[in-house]
């Protein structure tokens, strides 16, 4: 697929033809008209201009062409919907004035807990919308339609297709998906362009034509559902060409047996195998359950395998596949199951446009990290690599006198990579950032007062926490849009009003280098404009609230707050009324948004993208958690930065000697009277100490606080969840027996009401962090019990906590389709919906200063993220105050002797403990939850 096949469609007839040389049957075209599809509402009928059926495949998969006013997210919606109750499939073509197209595949889907009903079950639909600019196609859009190409042999595998290549779309990278596993920068600039990697240059031709051959040969030998034709016709045969000597695993149906051990060549009996394997049937969804494409196990969670697995410590790696898709897990990465690198083989096999076939990169970065070679340490002549200055340096660490492998540099160098990605940005905030966004705001405030504007510390102060509050904004919007939490990629309506085509624009506007970008925004941007700022704000209203037009769910949760009440004290109220009344004009915010988004390439010698992907939400809090300590200041007089004792200290610039004087004057170490900084508390610049604890020290105490807890508590509930299998087993059967579809004993109201104590009880555990910061280890704790959890849970293929988790999912949905939102049901992974139930039942944290306690809400949102939910409602798990001062036991009971034990006081404090077991039993997966929750959380607070 070349860029001038897609600039060709600028028709009907072109769009037409385009699906006839791919494959599709298009002589069958015929016009529609909207009363033929059902379709009757004014609204929608006045928007389209042209219906026809451009491909017909016996009417299993048939194309549409809609010419409309304008291609919005609910027309799309509107149309899928058309489709609902038709029997085939279908794929959409959206045009308004053929610049951009959009592909739209009708996905269906009938929930479990509706197929026991009576009446017929509600279809869900869900529109999958791939855009394309027609006259600038990207690689990646290029890559995707080169998969509709026709190649399978019936209209449902050719759908199954389909539906895999608008996967790609949502990929990290163009041909590869890194969940966070490893660096992206790192896998595409230093892997590929690095002597460091000598590796990249070896020749993968001959194990490329091998293993096409391989899946040409097994294509019509794999049975659809059934794993063992896979692992025997396919498997086995590539992890002969990827140079694995392997053993299959022990037969049974145990979650915690790999299904292959994979070893170096000539191993001896005791060696410890370079990785496990987990294998499923061809294209089985690898984050959940699967009915559809597994006969054999669909009820397994395989992200469950891996942990139990990561648990036991057999080997260093697991890999798992469909067939189609490879990934790989390590027990080092700080969410195991939901971080991982994965490349879809079939594609890669099949990228090649030359004859004979040649590998490309797609293939390259399945070849080069799935090899055996890869698995194990490095031979001694090979270099120690050099990250360059200001990307993580030094040598690859090694083990046991060895070199590491190369799966292991590249983990070690992108976790060094970004812990020095991490120091840079801090600098900048501390040094540039913070700055630049306050003297906005101070010049927006002499704009609108006079140049003598009144600045006194307490109004300095709320500058202050209005430049956290609006960084801790940016922070999570960046974060989010890299990790695809918000429709970035996947609609062009979302994209328009994004920080992503903000920051783009700005790059542009300032260029590669950056000792010239202050410069050029100052000429592109005027002073007295605050256009960029009120585009911000939009695009924070549509957070709080939501867009069905942009796709974006109400989100709120406090941080975005949009409605405000002014009755409300609280910090993050104030916060908010402080960013509505107040601005930041254009050339400041331009310079502090670039200065964020951009950090120097030293390879390059020019700025690139800060890959936000690859920095932890743990480093991301301590970067600001630094800052929390610091006040705002504007220099009564001249003053210097001087070094003293290490430190930089300011210090009257009349009370220095001449000679001190040049040195400042010359290394432009000077604030000007009038200007602002930040000095702590002891005077200082910048504080000498790190915020941030490393990882295995985090990792270490939590192990050793919380494990013990964990472990006690789940072993001691393993009685009820055998149990609870005994009732599903029992109910299951008498179902079957008397005809009826069991499927309401595998989750809904049956199992919720019968089995809701056993999974309160399970995670009623508390972990406390009474100095929590950024919650640095608030974080760990929810991916350590997490971990164990799932680990502990995979023992039970049916239990009651994941078919709670199948409830809360399906809350979700209905949410979702209540608002006009359409999301992907597979991206409410059983991990995410885990993850963000042991948040609200599990972890509390405190703190003395107010603006720590919100960076902590910010890390654990950010990292408990779960598409469509709203942010969950924290303020009782998380409090400002002081956790070594309190009541003690002893003057509660004095108190309760001075009074009647039915006085007002005892009855407000019994009422307020009521109401606060309440809020934290609320699951907050709908937007009325959290108001409940905020509801009773503050008859709470004045009982």
């Amino acid at each position: 697929m070349r860029a001038e096949h897609v600039q060709l469609l600028s028709d009907a007839d072109a769009i037409a033809a385009f699906f006839g040389r791919l494959g599709y049957n298009t002589n069958a075209r015929t016009f529609q008209t909207p009363g033929n599809l059902g379709i009757t509402a004014e609204s929608m009928l006045r928007r389209i201009r042209r219906i026809e059926l451009i491909a017909d495949n016996e009417g299993f998969l048939q194309v549409y062409l809609f010419q409309l006013v304008s291609l919005t997210v609910a027309d799309a919606r509107t149309l899928a919907g058309t489709f609902r109750n038709r029997a085939g499939n279908f794929l959409l073509v959206l045009i308004a004035n053929f610049d951009r197209i959009d592909f739209v595949l009708v996905e269906k889907h009938t929930p479990a807990e509706q197929e026991s009903g009576i009446a017929k079950p509600q279809v869900k639909v869900r529109p999958i919308t791939f855009s394309v600019d027609r006259r600038k196609p990207e690689r990646l859009q290029l890559r995707v339609l080169g998969r509709f190409t026709w190649t399978e042999v019936d209209a449902f595998a050719q759908y199954e297709k389909l539906a895999a290549a608008y996967g790609l779309a949502y990929w990290s990278e163009e041909y590869f998906n890194n969940r966070a596993l490893f660096s992206d920068y790192f896998l595409k600039e230093r892997l590929a362009n690095s002597d460091d990697f000598p590796e990249w240059k070896e020749d993968p031709k001959p194990t490329y034509g091998r293993m096409r051959q391989i899946y040409y040969a097994a294509a019509t030998k794999i049975t659809r559902a059934l794993k063992e034709p896979l692992t025997v016709e396919l498997l086995e045969p590539v992890f002969a060409q990827l140079g694995f000597e392997f053993e299959p695993g022990r037969k049974g149906d145990s979650p915690d047996e790999p299904d292959y051990r994979l070893y170096s060549l000539n191993h001896r009996a005791g060696d410890k195998p370079l990785a496990l394997c987990l294998a499923y049937p061809w294209g089985r969804f690898l984050d959940g359950k699967d009915e559809t494409r597994d006969a054999e196990t669909p009820g397994h969670n395989p992200g469950q395998r891996v942990v139990s697995l990561l648990e036991k410590a057999e080997a260093p790696w697991i890999v798992m596949t469909n067939g189609r898709i490879w990934r790989l897990y390590s027990p080092n990465a700080p969410s195991r199951a939901s971080n991982y690198y994965e490349v879809d083989l079939a594609d890669a096999l099949g990228q090649s446009v030359t004859f004979p076939p040649e590998p490309g990169d797609a293939f390259r970065y399945f070849w080069l990290l799935f090899r055996r070679q890869s698995f194990q340490s490095l031979s001694s002549h090979l270099p120690l690599f050099d990250m360059g200055e200001g990307q993580g340096g030094g040598a690859a660490p090694a083990r046991d006198g060895k070199r590491l492998s190369l799966l292991d540099r590249l983990f070690e160098g992108s976790r060094e990579f970004a812990t020095r990605l991490g120091e840079n940005l801090k600098n900048r905030i501390f040094e540039q950032i913070f700055q630049i966004l306050a003297e906005g705001f101070v010049a927006h405030v002499r704009h609108k007062e006079g140049r003598d504007a009144d600045l006194p510390q307490e109004r300095l102060d709320a500058i202050f926490q209005g430049v956290l509050t609006l960084l801790y904004r940016l922070l999570f919007l960046l974060y989010a849009e890299a990790r695809d939490l918000l429709p970035v990629k996947e609609t062009q309506d979302y994209f328009d009003v994004s920080l992503s085509k903000l920051k783009g624009e700005i790059e542009a506007a300032a260029g590669p280098i950056r000792d010239h970008e202050g410069d050029k925004l100052r000429e592109r941007y005027r002073a007295d404009s605050y256009a960029l700022y009120d585009r911000l704000m939009q695009l924070f209203a549509v957070i709080d609230r939501g867009d069905s037009s942009l796709n974006v769910p109400r989100y709120n949760g406090g941080l975005f707050l949009s409605k405000l009440d002014k009755d409300d004290t609280s910090a993050e109220v104030t916060a908010a009324c402080f960013l509505n009344e107040n601005k930041v004009p254009d050339p400041h915010l331009a310079h502090a948004l670039d200065l964020l988004a951009r950090d120097e390439d030293p390879k390059q010698h020019k700025l690139v993208p800060i890959d936000f992907k690859s920095l932890g939400v743990r480093q991301l809090g301590s970067i600001y958690e630094g800052l929390l300590e610091f006040k705002l200041r504007i220099a009564g007089e001249k003053t210097a930065i001087v070094k003293e004792k290490g430190r930089d200290v300011y210090v009257s610039f009349r009370q220095l000697g001449e000679r001190e004087r040049e040195r400042a004057e010359s290394q432009d170490r000077i604030v000007k009277k009038g200007q602002l900084y930040l000095e702590n508390d002891k005077g200082e610049r910048k504080a000498t100490g790190s915020y941030y604890t490393p990882d295995h020290i985090v990792e270490y105490i939590v192990e050793n606080a919380v494990g013990p807890i964990v472990a006690e508590k789940f072993e001691a509930m393993r009685p009820r969840l055998r149990e609870a299998e005994l009732w599903h087993r029992e109910r299951v059967k008498s179902a079957k027996a008397k005809g009826e579809h069991p499927n309401k004993y595998e989750a809904g109201p049956a199992v919720e009401n019968q089995w809701y104590k056993l999974v309160n009880d399970l995670f009623d555990i508390k972990v406390l962090d009474p100095a929590m910061g950024s919650g640095h280890f608030l974080v760990e704790t929810v991916d350590y019990v997490t971990d164990k959890a799932l680990a502990f849970l995979n023992s039970f293929p049916w239990n009651p906590v994941t078919a709670h988790l199948e409830s809360v999912r399906s809350t979700i949905l209905d949410e979702m389709e209540e608002q006009g939102i359409s999301i992907d049901r597979r991206r409410l992974t059983d991990v995410n919906l885990l993850k963000r139930h042991v948040l609200k039942r599990c972890i509390y944290g405190v703190d003395l200063n107010p603006m720590a306690v919100e960076l902590a809400k910010v890390s654990l949102w950010l990292h408990c993220f779960t598409l469509g939910a709203p942010l969950s409602f924290l303020d009782h798990h998380m409090r400002c105050g002081n956790s070594l001062i309190g009541v003690s036991v002893q003057e509660v009971q004095d108190e309760l002797r001075q009074g009647s034990l039915f006085g007002s006081w005892f009855a407000g404090l019994m009422l307020a403990t009521e109401l606060m077991r309440h809020v934290g039993e609320l699951s907050d997966v709908t937007t009325a939850q959290v108001d409940e929750s905020k509801n009773e959380y503050h008859k709470a607070s004045e009982a």
